[in-house]
């Protein structure tokens, strides 16, 4: 079987960003930034958010097996439905639109490189904090100790037996659509089913997880339209505390205006009324509800093309070629890496040399040899 560049980030979504410049758009090339090693340039599609036998695994010495059919005919029968999304910018909010919207975050919430390496992370974690606590690693069960090979199969066993689970969950939500204002795009990453939630961190709430309660769940399907997943408690908590808002300001005031005389009943009830079609809330309400996108200003763009670059395992895309907020966040990222590192020495330096003035012993440097 010949290697191939299989994509965990579909060239059907990749196309939505192509570059702003028509000639690299007709040759499908899109602008990437690689987070890792702060640089950008220009791509092919066919070259990006995949790897060679990405869906391939060998079963034995001598069987190799795949599931790029599989992940071809789930892209096949998903592609109409952005396509249209892309063009009309709309939903049609009808059973079968809301199951396939619902599949579609869901089988690409779960291919991507960074959800394989997931376990990983999981077990350096483990491995360090059982370190920290003095423990005898070789002893402790539940390590994973996976290497490439058992990474990829257990990666791709994850996807084909709760793709139709993480489905599920997503069909609970509320789809919509938001769109950038002119001159503004949406960033896409190597992960880009990304996840916000504005409760506070308890017990209960604010927990990053599909199934989270108040979780919003974005993916942008264009440069200039992104398809939004919220818990429905969401949306009613906007409205309780809009209704909450208009009952103590529009209708407490209109109320006094009735009790002294000035309008009557009908004139109240109309300017509640006028109240409730103006709130912005309800606007956004009754938009959704028919299937109408959301317009969001250059505030917000940058907000969710953070998310991209933070919930990105290493690439992201950016028509304009600009990546503004993307290195804004490197940025922020080293200097955090720089503060920890200075930390780390200043506590070694405090254990080992406890009668050391530290404000002598120098900053540290981020000179690399040779340079």
């Amino acid at each position: 079987m010949a290697a191939q560049h299989q994509h965990y980030v579909p060239k059907l979504l990749l196309r939505g960003f192509l570059s702003c410049d028509p000639k690299r758009a007709a040759k499908e090339q899109v602008h990437v930034l690689d987070l890792e090693a702060e640089r950008s340039f220009p791509t092919a599609i066919d070259n990006i958010m995949g790897e060679r036998r990405f869906n391939e695994f060998w079963v034995d010495d001598d069987v190799l097996a795949t599931i790029e059919p599989w992940t071809s005919r789930i892209e096949s029968h998903l592609a109409p439905i952005i396509e249209r999304i892309r063009v009309e910018k709309t939903l049609e909010r009808t059973p079968e639109e809301v199951a396939n919207l619902a599949f579609l975050v869901a089988f690409q919430f779960v291919r991507t490189k960074g959800m394989r390496l997931m376990p990983e992370r999981l077990d350096d974690q483990l491995r360090r904090h059982v370190k920290r606590m003095g423990f005898d690693l070789a002893k402790v069960d539940g390590l994973m100790n996976l290497d490439e090979e058992g990474l990829k199969k257990e990666h791709i066993r994850h996807q084909v037996q709760n793709l139709e689970k993480y489905a599920e969950i997503m069909a609970e939500k509320e789809f919509f659509l938001m769109t950038p204002p002119d001159g503004r795009s949406f960033y896409i990453g190597d992960h880009p089913v990304v996840l916000h939630n504005d409760e506070p961190r308890t017990v209960h709430t604010g927990h990053l997880g599909i199934g989270a309660a108040y979780i919003q769940i974005y993916l942008p399907l264009g440069s200039d339209v992104m398809l939004c997943a919220y818990d429905k408690a969401v949306l009613g908590k906007m409205m309780k505390a809009s209704d909450e808002i208009r009952d103590k300001e529009v209708a407490g005031y209109a109320l006094s205006k009735l009790m002294a005389g000035e309008i009557s009943r009908e004139q109240m009830k109309q300017a509640v009324d006028a109240a409730r079609d103006l709130d912005p809330v309800a606007a956004l309400i009754r938009a959704i509800r028919t299937g109408q996108p959301i317009a969001v200003g250059p505030e917000q763009v940058e907000c969710y093309n953070s998310l991209q670059a933070f919930f990105a395992h290493r690439f992201v895309i950016d028509p304009d070629d600009s990546f503004t907020v993307a290195r804004d966040m490197i940025g922020e990222r080293n200097s955090v890496a720089q503060e920890e590192q200075a930390a780390e020495r200043e506590n070694l330096a405090a254990k080992y040399f406890p009668e050391a003035d530290l404000s002598k012993m120098g900053k540290p440097t981020t000179e690399r040899r040779g340079h």
